[in-house]
This record gives structure tokens, sequence and C-alpha cells, in this order.
């Protein structure tokens, strides 16, 4: 009888186990099946700054290279979601369905902005797809002011602390943070003045309500090539070729080379088979000549490229990086 009952138990074990085991082959099986069909619809990029700035321009060049290349099935939309300097988008991002068909932009604000205390969720929240451009910031002022050189502008905030007045793109933004770096090392105190968007540091600049901003190149491309807009310095280790007449910080005495990122990230946790989907379109995009032309050398933007694995790394260690940073000037909060 025990050596019955023993076989009774050991075969209803053994059906239950097969039992489970078909059930997590059903499963991942579905799950296999719906990535293998992605994207069966058209992919939501969700732009968290203004219109016009930086990452309206990327995307947009993202979805306009695809499709000639035919990177993706669909086009792109990119959609705007501004407030709490870019919070807001990319909290809405994560929020959405855990599918692929929404995404957002992954840069180093997330991280200065945790740092700073300015925004409800951590930089490791998201899931990292791809990091497309490294850019970098200008000091620029409009035609008409008298700062000539980079020089007048150090000179005159050396001699009334806060009396000249950078605009930027939101507070605990890389703008500030690389202002408040230049300063240090400048032996200078700017007054940081933030708006919503570059649109709108631009907009100011060229109205004279502000002496000067921290700008992207292609943020104000434009209005240089018109003669509306000069340019003081820029935050790379030399000389953009197509910006020869703007010298860097190191050029000017002031040690400093830095440059921002942007990529594509999603929600946390979204499958592996949707992240290699959209990594691998991404980098058709990437390493095409469109994206040369069209957008990398047309809005002096520099080749940034990293897989999923890489950008989580990088930003894991630029964490940590910033963290002490952010620690040494007196920011940390987060």
């Amino acid at each position: 009888m025990r050596d019955g009952r023993r076989l009774r138990y050991v075969t209803v074990a053994t059906l239950l186990a097969l039992l489970g085991t078909a059930c997590s082959a059903a499963s991942g099986g579905g799950a296999s099946k719906a990535a293998s069909k992605y994207p069966e619809k058209q992919v939501t990029l969700i732009n968290a700054y203004a219109a016009g700035g930086g990452t309206d321009i990327m995307f947009r060049n993202v979805d306009a290279v695809a499709q000639k290349i035919k990177a993706f099935p669909q086009s792109f939309i990119v959609e705007t979601k501004t407030g709490g300097s870019g919070s807001t988008g990319k909290a809405a991002a994560l929020n959405a369905k855990n599918d692929g068909y929404t995404l957002t932009i992954a840069d180093d604000g997330s991280v200065y902005q945790q740092l700073g205390g300015d925004q409800p969720f951590k930089y490791d929240d998201f899931t990292y797809i791809a990091r497309l451009v490294t850019d970098y910031n200008m000091v620029v002022v409009r035609a008409e002011s008298p700062f000539k050189t980079f020089k007048d502008f150090v000179e005159a905030a050396k001699a009334k602390p806060k009396g000249v007045s950078v605009a930027g793109t939101s507070i605990g933004s890389t703008d500030q943070l690389q202002l408040v770096q230049l300063g240090k090392k400048a032996g200078a105190e700017f007054n940081y003045t933030a708006f919503n968007s570059g649109g709108e540091v631009l907009t100011n600049v060229l109205g004279g309500h502000v002496d000067a901003a921290m700008a992207n190149p292609s943020e104000v491309w434009e209005q240089m090539r018109a003669g509306q807009i000069r340019g003081l310095a820029i935050t790379s280790g030399e000389r953009l070729k197509d910006l020869p007449d703007v010298p860097t910080l190191k050029e000017q005495g002031v040690d400093l080379v830095v440059s921002q990122f942007r990529g594509v990230a999603g929600p946390k946790n979204l499958p592996p088979e949707i992240v290699t989907i959209v990594e691998n379109g991404l980098k058709k995009v990437a390493e095409s000549s469109e994206w040369k032309t069209d957008y990398l050398d047309k809005y002096q933007q520099q080749n940034g490229w990293m897989g999923g694995a890489d950008f989580k790394k990088h930003m894991d260690d630029f964490y940590k990086e910033n963290e002490t940073l952010f620690r040494e000037l007196g920011l940390l909060k987060g």
C-alpha cells in the first residue's frame, strides 16, 4: 500500500510539474509571438521638452531618416509633453503600457534632476535602449551685445556678482549645472535665468531681456548663420569644424570640457525582445549616411552611439560621477 500511494503521489507531482512547465512555455511563447509582430502600429516618442529644442529636433530626424531607409515598418509619432523640466513627459512614458509603443528621451537631465531633488522618479526606472548623440553647450550673446569676447563676459560678472544674467532651460538642467561649473572655474558668479524651452531662451536673448545664454549649437545655428547670435565659447575639447570662430573654454583659460547626450528609453522592464528590435532599428538609423548628412552635420551633433547594455552602464557611471560633483557644488538634494 505504501508503495502504491508513493507511486500515485509521484505521478501527481510529476503531472503538476509538467503542467506548470507547459503553462510557462505557453506564456513565454505568447510573449515571443507578440514581440515577433512588433511594431504592428506606430510607436510614440514622447518629447519631454518644448517643440524646437534639441530633443524635438533629434526625434523628428529619427523619424525622417527611419522612414527614408525603412528601418521600421511604420513612422513614429512625436508627441510633445512639457512640464516639470522634462519630468512630466518622462513620467508619462514610465506610466504607459509596457509594450514598446511609448518611448521617450534618455538624457543627462534624468540624473541631474534626481540629484537635485526635482523629479518624482529615478534615472534607473527606465529601460535604456540606445544612446544616439552627444552635444555641446555654448555661451552665446546677441550680435549687439557689449560682450565681444568670453573675457568681456567673465570680467563683467566678476565686477558685479550675479549682475550678468544667463538664460537656460529649467532649474536643475544641463545648462544650469554647466554654468555653475564654468563660474566656479572662472571665479565668477552669474545670475541663471530659467525658461521652459530653448525657443524661449533664444527669444529672450535676441530681445535683449537677458545678457547671454547657454545653448546647444542646433538651437542657435540658423541665427548664428544670419549674424543675429554670436558664440563666445563652447564646452567641447576642440573647435567644431562648422563653428571655427567659436573658441573652446580651455583656449580661454577655463579647464572645462563637458558634453551632454540624448538617446531613447522606455518604461522599466521592457521586454528584451522589443528592446532588441528597437535598438537594431535605431542602429540602422545611426549608421546611415542620411543620419550623418541630414542631422549630425546639419545640426552640429556628434555621433554618440551606444547599444542598450552599454548605455545602461554609462548611466550608472554617470550617476556616480555626478553625485560626487553635486555634493562638491552644494547642489545635492536627491
